[in-house]
């Protein structure tokens, strides 16, 4: 009787294992995803006087805040290309969304930008290749887009600068250079190729190239965090740029991305069936709180590296592992609904970081390519 009622048991768990592993993932219903949509706008119509969720995260993390406001126009322009009757809406949020980064407390907080924001004095390539790729996202959405001559002017500068440097990565502050900032001011130069025929789209396969041979770890073959130069060491590669530096390397250098995305999994993930789970560094199962980036280290496991493995995965389009990775998303987050406006708490701890998670959130979950072919002429 005790034998029939394990092997009962045994085959309960088996099932309920092949209920949860092998579902694969799908992009969110429109509703939900106009439902997200519309706090993110909400945060963006806010006037800088106004108390909201973005203004307290922006006086909190100025870079959180841009954050927010790059990773919602690049939500946006997802939800376009899944979507094209939303395309005046994500114009018209992504250009809110352009406003606010240019204007205000964020572009104050970088070094040598506040007082001519828009030349050659631009130190920060982390400021810089956002801004851009916003630009470049609203030329995508809007063929005859204001931003046109800024965006023109913007990338001629960061390619000519980003050609200039010895090991073509550009520092975020003085001092500081990170190679997922760089691939975000790549990614923002070959969207501009890809909208106007300029000849950017060369030197971002130079770079990767280059990247390959010289910016990533000898033991693992993953990209680093920081390259070594005369003012820093290397750092090796860490989940919390890893997965953003795939997100963007997706938009310019896809094979490359799809071959990080496998050594990421290969170097800095358990596989436990119902869950995937990142480690922020390979091999090291430290508990411990982290730093900024990372934030706190469970046996390795960071936040960061599990939501952004997420985005990588709906990129690639490895739907299995996205659902995995959806449910830890699902584990540590809760929804929170109001005026048909839907966005996420921090589940068993009262963090402040909405809109930001809200942005990235909707960005991982709506990963598609950005075609030209797809924009109104």
């Amino acid at each position: 009787m005790k034998r029939k009622a394990t092997l009962s048991l045994l085959a309960l768990l088996t099932a309920l294992w092949a209920t949860f592993s092998f579902p694969h993932y799908h992009y969110p219903a429109p509703d939900e995803l106009h439902r997200k949509a519309r706090y993110l706008e909400q945060q963006l119509s806010a006037r800088s006087n106004q108390p909201s969720d973005l203004t307290r995260l922006e006086q909190l993390n100025p870079e959180w805040g841009l954050f927010s406001l790059s990773y919602a126009a690049y939500a946006f322009t997802n939800m376009a290309q899944l979507d094209s009757t939303f395309r005046p809406e994500a114009a018209k949020y992504v250009q809110l969304a352009i406003e606010k980064a240019r204007t205000g407390r964020i572009p104050q907080s970088f070094q040598d930008i506040d007082a001519a924001p828009f030349t050659d004095s631009i130190t920060s390539v982390l400021y810089l290749g956002h801004l851009n790729l916003m630009l470049g996202c609203h030329r995508l959405l809007n063929p005859v887009s204001p931003y046109r001559t800024l965006h023109d002017s913007l990338s001629a500068s960061l390619h000519r600068r980003l050609a200039a440097v010895p090991g073509h990565c550009l520092e975020s502050y003085d001092g500081g250079t990170w190679v997922p900032d760089n691939t975000v001011a790549l990614a923002s130069l070959h969207l501009h190729s890809e909208l106007t025929g300029s000849p950017y789209r060369a030197f971002c396969q130079q770079w990767f190239s280059y990247a390959r041979q010289h910016l990533c770890d000898p033991a693992t073959g993953l990209l680093l965090s920081k390259p070594a130069n005369r003012h820093q060491a290397a750092e090796e590669p860490r989940g919390s740029h890893l997965g953003w530096s795939i997100a963007f390397l997706y938009r310019f250098a896809p094979t490359f991305a799809a071959e990080q995305y496998q050594l990421y999994q290969q170097h800095c993930s358990t596989n436990f069936g119902v869950l995937r789970l990142y480690r922020e560094r390979a091999g090291d199962y430290t508990t411990d709180i982290g730093d900024v980036d990372s934030g706190p280290l469970v046996l390795g496991f960071s936040i960061p590296a599990n939501a952004f493995a997420f985005s990588n995965a709906v990129a690639m389009r490895d739907f299995r592992n996205a659902q995995r990775l959806r449910r830890v998303i699902s584990i540590g987050g809760r929804e929170i609904e109001a005026d048909d406006a839907l966005h996420y708490g921090v589940r068993f701890v009262d963090l402040p970081v909405s809109p930001m998670a809200e942005a990235l959130v909707l960005h991982a979950e709506t990963m598609t390519p950005w075609r030209k072919s797809s924009v109104i002429q």
